[in-house]
């Protein structure tokens, strides 16, 4: 009888212990019971407004989603890319959801960490659609380029051209302002991720053709802040769970149409 209640007792402090270990995330949270991401809202199709002025999007979608599994509500706060990071490692948000490439430099980030990819990615360059001298990356060299600003992809691009290609370069606080300079000739070609483009043609919302070939293929993921490692894992396991019930598949035939392959990537 008392070898029966210890075991009862030891059974129940492993199912409290277990307990309290599986909601340790929880306490690691910058807000009680929320998780609290930055976002730029001008990414699109990762993160943007509807007609209804309401954030949507991949990742939006995702980022719910997450927060539904882990038993939380979602906070988003919006600002510009290029205080984007800096605003996780400081403490704004505990996660950036907002088509961040998964580069070396991030993946080995003593700053914060990023997520397992969640979608396949890679560094683009488009026109306008009308525009027939640019076709190639080639014919990129010496003309105007638009960029997001603090975006990775135009140093992979200068690294994948010749010396002094692409020096002609104008920043943007977004995409909204650099597609619309796009479109009015203020550039004349645009260097970014493949997906917001894409997104762009397939959605009929933009005039443009894209360059030739991707220079890169890559993946995106999600930034966590460095002291949320149980977070981190949760989010991790969940994202694996997602690519193999189809729930990743749903999401980009929802906001891009065919998704790129995944045999593409090598990380």
């Amino acid at each position: 009888m008392l070898f029966r209640r210890l075991t009862a007792a030891v059974a129940l402090l492993g199912l409290m212990i277990g307990t309290a270990y599986a909601d340790d995330y929880k306490s690691e949270l910058i807000k009680p019971g929320t998780l609290v991401v930055g976002t730029t809202g001008a990414s699109p199709p990762a993160t943007m407004y509807n007609a209804e002025a309401e954030l949507t999007g991949y990742d939006i979608d995702l980022s719910r989603k997450l927060a539904a599994d882990l038993g939380l509500k979602v906070e988003f706060v919006t600002l510009e890319w290029s205080a984007m990071l800096a605003g996780v490692q400081a403490g704004r948000f505990d996660m950036v959801a907002s088509s961040v490439a998964r580069t070396p430099d991030r993946v080995a980030s003593a700053s914060f960490t990023i997520s397992q990819p969640y979608v396949v990615n890679g560094v683009a360059g488009a026109r306008r659609a009308n525009d027939s001298s640019i076709k190639r990356w080639e014919d990129a060299c010496g003309k105007r380029v638009g960029i997001v600003k603090g975006a990775n992809e135009i140093r992979t691009a200068r690294e994948a051209l010749p010396a002094g290609c692409l020096d002609n370069v104008r920043e943007y606080p977004g995409w909204s302002e650099l597609l619309l300079d796009l479109q009015n000739g203020r550039v004349d070609v645009l260097v970014g991720n493949y997906l917001t483009p894409s997104y762009m043609i397939n959605s009929g919302k933009r005039p443009l053709a894209m360059l030739d070939r991707m220079i890169t293929v890559s993946t995106s993921g999600l930034v966590i802040r460095k002291e949320d490692s149980d977070l981190t894992a949760r989010i991790n396991a969940l994202i694996a769970q997602y690519k193999a019930d189809g729930s990743l598949k749903a999401l980009t035939e929802k906001y891009v149409g065919q998704q790129l392959d995944w045999s593409l990537v090598r990380e």
